[in-house]
Parts: C-alpha cells; structure tokens; sequence
C-alpha cells in the first residue's frame, strides 16, 4: 500500500494559465494535503540527464495518481519526434497509464469547437494560436470519451475538483470494503490490474467472461517484448548443437512438448474455464477464473519460449528449413491465444444484442488449437531428408 499522499499533475500551457495553475497548486496543498507536480515549482522531480519533455512525460508515468488537464488557447510547446504538444503527451500518458484525468477547457475555446468541426479550415486566431487546440480538445470529448467541464476562472475548476475527488474517495473506500469483505480472494484480486479488478469488484452483466478476458489480455500484454522478440526473429541465449544422429529424437521431444502444452490450453479452456464460470443461473468463482486466464497466459509464454528455444538449435544447413517450419508450429496457436479474449467479449455484445424470449443468454466459450503449416513443414522435411540421403518417419 502506497505510504505518501496522492501526486497529483497539473497539465497545461504555463504562460497564459501561471494564475490559475498557482491557484491550483495552493488548492492542492492547503486545502487538500496532496502532493502537486508542476513543473515551475522547485520540488518537481527533475533528471539532468532528459529532455523537458520526457521529464514532464516521466512525472506522469512514475509519479502522479491524478491528472488534472486544462486546456485554454494556446497550444504549447511541442515534441519534435512526436509532433504533439507537451500537455497532449501528458495526457496520452496518463490515459495510457490508467489514473482518473480531470479535464478543464476555457469556455470560450469550448464554444468554438462545434464550429471548427463544421468548418475546421476556418481561421480561428483569435480565439487559439494553433488549430490544433481544437483537434485536441475533440479528441478528448468525442474520441476518448472522457468528461470535460468548461472553465473562466480557476475557483470554478477548484470547486468542480473539491466535489470529484470526494466521488473518487468514496469509489475507492467502496473498493476497499468490498475487497475486505472477500477475504478469501483478497489476495488474488488484489495483483490484478486496474481493469481487472474493476470488473471483478464492481461484477457487471456477464463479468464472468468479461474478467476472464481482460484477465488474459493482461497476461498477453505481459510478454509482449518476448512476443516482439519471436516476430522479429531476434533469437538471444545458448543453443542445442545437434549433429544429425541426434535430429530426428530432438524434433520427436519438441512436437511432444508441443503436443502437451496445447492439450494443457484446451483442457482449460475447455473443461476448466466453464467450472470457473459457473452453472447457469449461478455467479463464476473469481479466484478461478483469473486462475485459469493466468495459467492460458503461462502457455501463451511457454509457446514463445518454445519458438524460441527451436530456432537456437544449431544444425546442419540441410535441416535449417526443418527447423524454421518446426518453430513455426507455435504461430497460428500464439494468434488464437491472443485472440481469444476479444473473440469472447465480441460473444457477449453478441449475445446481449440478441433478443431472447426467456430472459436467457447463453454464451459458450471454446478453443481449438490448429497447427497451420503442418504441409510446409513437411515438404522441408521430405527435401532435406533428399538432401541427406536418409529417411525416417517424422
């Protein structure tokens, strides 16, 4: 648990907001007892050695709990790599992150937006330096969907802030008693991320199979510089060197292990996550459903890892097209794993779209694994098998 009170950022332009951001840094430390990251203030965590704008970036992503955006007429400093404006990073990161943002826009820049969509060649000068202000304010409210109040003084964001906050300490001592009241999966729930333990605390319709989802994606997400590593054919560790008397018993132990890894991802999902989630008419068991979400995530990480430790194998020339289509066995069952968490969420807006004239909906979550290359592989085989003068059944 955190032992420091909350860090919360203050994104906006400096030159034409430098009252109301004071005002706010007062707000925040006087009347709330929060910590304020500004970075005009001297205890703003500063690294010699990065840019402004990746010092402002970082202060969101290690530092804040909070994001207070406020957007007024100027655009602002602007990233040269990125092409975004530093308040527009801030924001990105802080969405990216998952912390509660808070957005102000100046009325009057507010009332220019509708208009600017309609017409968004029209010059605006008097109202933003750069139009694209207005992009971004019509990126958070329509495309981001987050809520936006309007703003002419900064009293008027204090007060709107003063009542959030209060919202936001009560959601989180719900949270807190809900978590204490499910002693027995206190401890699994509370390793989950935000999301995750969102659905499983607040349990909306169907969260059985929409925490087994989100629950999964996390996991995928977890491996995804390993994924990275598998696309980019980026092979890193010591290698088997086998000569050729050692090839054919090395790739029969390799398609075994395959073989039992598969087995185990449909067993799971299959026999296991259904149990998980519960008869009809019942609640799911949390604790095993994200038990078996993790455990899917274990062998979607296996199966990298598998990929990985083949292409290491040192062989002949000869085989190393064998060995490439061999490695290749894991691609179509790594994509099914990834998608398997979408496909079930897409099953459930299916479902509830449907009309049903006895009140149920029934959702059935399946996976069959399938090795797609399984031809190529052996044509590799067979032509090697040429090449060496030899044969055996594979």
């Amino acid at each position: 648990m955190p032992s420091r009170a909350p860090a919360v950022m203050v994104s906006s332009t400096f030159y034409d907001l430098r009252q109301i951001r004071a005002d706010l840094t007062t707000f925040i430390v006087d009347d709330l007892g929060y910590v304020p990251l500004l970075s005009e203030l001297n205890s703003f965590p500063v690294d010699p050695d990065a840019a402004t704008i990746e010092n402002c970036r970082r202060r969101v992503e290690e530092d804040a709990d909070i994001l207070v955006l406020i957007v007024g007429g100027r655009y602002g400093s602007v990233d040269s790599k990125s092409a975004r404006s530093v308040t527009n990073l801030e924001y990105l990161t802080a969405r990216a992150k998952g912390i509660p943002v808070y957005a102000f826009v100046e009325k009057k820049v507010l009332a220019v937006v509708p208009v600017w969509r309609q017409n968004p060649d029209a010059n605006f000068t008097g109202i933003v330096d750069d139009p694209r202000v207005l992009h971004f304010i019509d990126q958070v409210r329509s495309v981001d969907q987050v809520w936006t109040h309007e703003f002419e003084t900064a009293q008027e964001i204090i007060d709107t802030l003063r009542m959030q906050l209060a919202y936001l300490m009560t959601e989180g001592l719900s949270w807190r008693q809900q978590l204490r009241q499910r002693s027995r999966e206190s401890r699994i729930l509370e390793r989950l991320k935000s999301e995750s333990l969102r659905l499983a605390l607040e349990r909306p319709l169907a969260w059985e199979y929409r925490l087994f989802s989100q629950v999964l994606a996390d996991e995928v997400e977890n491996w995804c510089d390993l994924k990275r590593d598998y696309q980019l054919g980026v092979v890193l560790g010591l290698g088997e060197y086998l000569a050729l008397e050692d090839f054919h018993p090395w790739m029969q132990a390799r398609m075994a292990e395959l073989k039992r890894t598969v087995a185990a991802a449909v067993t799971l999902v299959n026999e296991v996550a259904p149990q998980a989630f519960g008869p009809l008419g019942t609640h799911g068991d949390p604790e095993t459903i994200v038990f078996v979400a993790r455990r899917i995530g274990d062998v979607y990480r296996h199966l990298l890892e598998w990929a990985q430790m083949v292409r290491r194998a040192a062989v002949d020339e000869r085989l190393t097209a064998v060995v490439t289509e061999l490695a290749g066995f894991a691609d179509g069952i790594i994509g099914q794993i990834e998608s398997l968490g979408p496909r079930v969420l897409a099953g459930i807006d299916e479902a509830l779209a449907q009309p049903s004239s006895e009140g149920v909906k029934v959702l059935h979550v399946t996976l069959e694994l399938a090795i797609p290359n399984v031809e190529r592989f052996q044509q590799a085989l067979d032509q090697a098998l040429l090449d060496l003068g030899l044969s055996y059944d594979a």
